[in-house]
């Protein structure tokens, strides 16, 4: 058999013809140095394409094979003549003719200009050329089947969203009557809502009213908390009727004393409050000297007692969240603190806060937001921390700069991740997504952070990092459920955090001061309220997970839940103040309820108990003061606890008496439950509960459907038309 060259590309010509035809350097420019020495014409191309040279045939490599692609595994049989001279090489070049001549050895001279193969090797690559066909083929019928498989069972779990509420989670009208409220489909809510869908009768039977009261997610109060306390005309401001609210020296000294002791720890949104101390008592020694009545500067300067408005401000929402956390009785806080706000907000309207953002200004805004949350319009203050998230972005606070120096870098990254832990909680709680969540900053550690020291404030911004890590995960509403091994990487990561933390922070016994005790008990509530919100897919019964996976990641939430509840509680002990916190509060309830839908054991009635005792409280705060007359927040917390009596109440008719499971290190009070009466004796027994198609259901199965179409009840859709039964 013949053998053909295989004719290699000519290679690029670099140099100018001269200086290739004397086979010399060339320096490449035009003209060369060689051409400008020697007055030579300097060109550049190819040289003129020489006669063309006969193909040599060698006799003795008869039996050597063309180099060509493999036509027996596409079924075609290659037909040539032996004898015939090989056709002319395609060459990709088109500039050059097709019987371009090859290049003279000359040029190339390491380089042969026909190469041989023998048989036998040709054989071996045709060999390996086809099995790698069949290899890809292979490959490319299991991606296809693979590939449609994953859409069918897209298409289906699409289908299966489509048609559950699930997918668009819970629209429900809010107090005024004036729109329908939206939660996701993975919030608290919901979960307890599909918990009480055992029975269509029961989800037909629910009141479709108002919605989020009992999770203290909703509007209470409908007054605008930033009304004009002295003119209806939007365009005056009455500086000297704002100063007039400022309380005596010593009123002011103690509400700042509550807001440094208790406020500022469970929120810590001011950086220094040792400058903020210093610059109250200026401005109370300014009011001294003034003789307690502002007057206007002859400069026309409007720095009320020689302070700035942007302090004034910020002093007076100082004072509303230390008024919250006074001993006052409860209707003197309220309304204090939002006389309060409504004079921080007077200030800020001065400022034209707005059009003129400043980080001063997101500080007051942030404190204001969460008085109005305590006060239970947490609608108002999802709007303003709306706004105030927006005025963030326009400063560039989500993004790093360098153009600041190291102590405004780390303020400006403090005030991010403040307003990112109110904004997580109302996106966890809601289950509505926030731009929060798209870009952050770094975590403002300290320069002599280390892990085992960190702060209670930089490990809570890290565990507020990790739910914005979960949020992001959620932001479209056809993501899957995490899996079991994100989920199990998630809850490694806090157990991780904590433990890099603080001794005081990690174990009791390390802990000298009240702040101390109270830093501790929040990042464990918080912690813990996360694993669980984590965990909380197991509660789920749309959840693709099997038995055993699910049995381990309920056990983790159903901990978690307690977890919250228990330190909650403990915050209570700790300090009574301390529990007027909004977002412990709201988490607490939430998981009260979450942990009665899904836990029925002595352990969870202990910590109801225990959460009864401190909500009670908060509610008799004022005494036997009739319900209409108690605060928004007495009035919504008397709904809580008396759902929450409600559901005990049920359970112990409905539930046979259970000996206490032992835990270490802590004693429960043994709930003595009698027995459950029967079912035909029962006079509120509704028939369509008693009997579901026909057989009747199980004692245990009805028991269940009836607490969680209750609690379902409670939270979801609370009357607030009228009067609430007085607890």
């Amino acid at each position: 058999m013949p053998t053909y060259p295989i004719r290699r590309r000519p290679r690029e010509c670099k140099t100018c013809l001269p200086c290739r035809a004397s086979k010399v350097r060339c320096d490449r420019n035009v003209p060369c140095s060689n051409c400008v020495k020697r007055n030579f014409t300097c060109s550049y191309g190819r040289p003129p394409p020489a006669a063309k040279l006969p193909v040599p045939v060698s006799a003795g490599t008869a039996s050597s094979t063309p180099l060509q692609p493999s036509f027996s595994s596409l079924g075609i049989s290659p037909s040539y003549d032996a004898s015939a001279p090989p056709p002319p090489p395609t060459l990709r070049d088109g500039s050059y003719a097709p019987d371009q001549t090859i290049p003279s050895s000359s040029d190339d001279p390491d380089l042969p200009e026909i190469i041989d193969i023998s048989q036998e090797e040709w054989d071996e690559i045709n060999t390996k050329m086809v099995a790698m066909e069949q290899i890809l083929g292979s490959l490319h019928s299991m991606f296809n089947s693979h590939s449609s498989r994953k859409r069918s069972e897209a298409m289906t779990i699409a289908s299966e969203r489509k048609s559950s509420t699930r997918s668009e989670g819970v629209y429900g009208s809010n107090v005024l009557r004036t729109g329908a409220v939206h939660l996701g489909s993975r919030s608290a809510l919901v979960d307890i809502l599909d918990k009480s869908k055992g029975s269509e009768d029961m989800a037909q039977a629910l009141p479709q009213e108002d919605l989020l009261a009992e999770l203290a997610l909703g509007n209470e109060s409908a007054a605008y908390p930033f009304v004009d306390l002295w003119s209806s005309d939007p365009y005056t401001f009455n500086i000297a009727g704002v100063c007039a609210v400022l309380p005596e020296d010593e009123q002011c000294r103690r509400f700042l004393s509550f807001y440094k002791d208790i406020g500022a720890v469970l929120y810590p949104v001011l950086p220094d409050l040792d400058a903020l101390e210093q610059k109250t008592n200026r401005l109370i020694e300014g009011r001294r000297r003034a003789g307690g009545v502002y007057k206007p500067d002859a400069n026309g300067l409007v720095k009320p007692f020689g302070m700035d408005l942007p302090f004034l401000s910020l002093l007076f929402a100082v004072l509303a969240s230390g008024c919250q956390l006074s001993d006052l009785p409860s209707a003197d806080r309220e309304l204090t603190s939002w006389i309060y706000v409504s004079c921080a907000y007077q200030c800020l309207r001065m400022l034209n806060y707005v059009s003129q953002p400043t980080v001063e200004v997101i500080q007051i805004l942030l404190i204001i937001s969460n008085v109005l949350s305590y006060n239970m319009n947490a609608g108002a203050s999802y709007t303003l921390l709306g706004m105030t998230e927006r005025m963030c972005l326009v400063l560039g606070l989500h993004v790093e700069s360098t153009g600041f120096s190291l102590e405004e870098q780390a303020n400006r990254r403090r005030v991010w991740w403040t307003m990112a832990f109110q904004n997580s909680h109302f996106s966890l709680a809601y289950d509505r997504p926030s731009i929060t969540m798209v870009s952050q900053p770094e975590i403002p550690f300290d320069r002599k952070s280390m892990p085992g020291h960190r702060t209670y404030f930089e490990t809570l911004c890290r565990v507020v990092s990790l739910a914005l890590e979960v949020l992001r995960s959620r932001m479209y509403p056809e993501t899957q459920e995490p899996r079991y091994h994100e989920i199990r990487e998630y809850k490694q990561r806090i157990q991780h955090m904590i433990a890099e933390a603080t001794p005081h922070l990690r174990n009791r016994d390390q802990c000298r001061s009240l702040a101390d005790h109270i830093e501790r008990t929040e990042l464990r509530l918080h912690s813990s309220y996360l694993v669980s919100v984590i965990c909380r897919v197991s509660l789920d019964r749309h959840a693709h997970l099997d038995d055993q996976r699910r049995a381990l990641i309920r056990e983790d939430c159903i901990s978690s839940l307690i977890g919250t509840v228990d330190a909650f509680v403990e915050l209570h002990e700790i300090n009574s103040h301390c529990s007027r916190s909004w977002i412990s509060l709201q988490r607490s309830i939430a998981s009260a309820f979450l942990l009665v839908a899904n836990h029925d054991g002595p352990q969870t009635w202990e910590l109801i108990d225990r959460l009864e005792k401190v909500l009670t409280d908060h509610v008799y705060a004022d005494g036997d003061a009739e319900h209409n007359n108690r605060t928004d927040s007495a009035r919504h917390l008397s709904s809580s606890l008396l759902a929450l009596r409600e559901i005990r109440e049920t359970f112990r008719t409905r539930k046979p008496a259970a000996p206490p499971v032992p835990v270490p290190g802590q004693t429960y009070s043994p709930v003595i439950l009698p027995s459950p009466p029967s079912i035909d004796t029962t006079p509120a027994l509704p028939p369509n509960m008693v009997t579901a198609g026909g057989p009747m259901l199980p004692m245990e199965d009805w028991g269940m459907r009836n607490i969680l179409g209750r609690v379902s009840d409670v939270m979801l859709f609370p009357s607030m038309s009228g009067t609430s039964p007085v607890v």
